[in-house]
């Protein structure tokens, strides 16, 4: 995937994506800039990817795909996207639960994110999680509320 830089239309120069992704990332987070972030979800780069996860504006169906990606910091940075989590079901919450422990650490750290009607599915999940760090978390939130 080739990506320009163009000024005035007379000049341009082909941006790499190390700085493609810190461009991303320089961006609101708001509708204005989504038809921007849609072009990159698929992005050959995993960074640039990453950059576009935690987008807010992207439709849900391209959250849903990034959350299966196969760099587990895209799948990260879609555990710590607040629509996301609001609006994904328990079933895809828990597959990315199982894809690594970090990503459970953050969606553990991000439990008020997730739906009221999902959130005690995930709960239960977490708490029979291997790493004790996810699990005290989930205790923690559990016992909060």
């Amino acid at each position: 995937m080739k990506i320009t830089l163009c000024i005035d239309g007379k000049e341009s120069m082909e941006i790499g994506h190390s700085d493609l992704s810190i461009i991303v990332s320089c961006f609101n987070d708001d509708s204005r800039h989504s038809r921007l972030f849609f072009g990159l979800f698929d992005h050959p780069a995993s960074e640039v990817r990453s950059a576009v996860a935690i987008m807010t504006s992207m439709p849900i169906e391209t959250l849903e795909h990034l959350a299966h990606d196969s760099s587990i910091e895209v799948v990260r940075q879609v555990a710590n996207n607040n629509r996301a989590l609001k609006l994904f079901d328990a079933s895809l919450i828990q597959e990315m639960i199982k894809r690594d422990v970090s990503v459970a650490g953050d969606i553990a750290e991000n439990l008020g994110w997730i739906g009221e009607s999902e959130r005690e599915e995930v709960i239960h999940v977490l708490l029979q999680h291997t790493d004790p760090k996810v699990v005290e978390t989930a205790q923690g939130f559990k016992s909060n509320l």
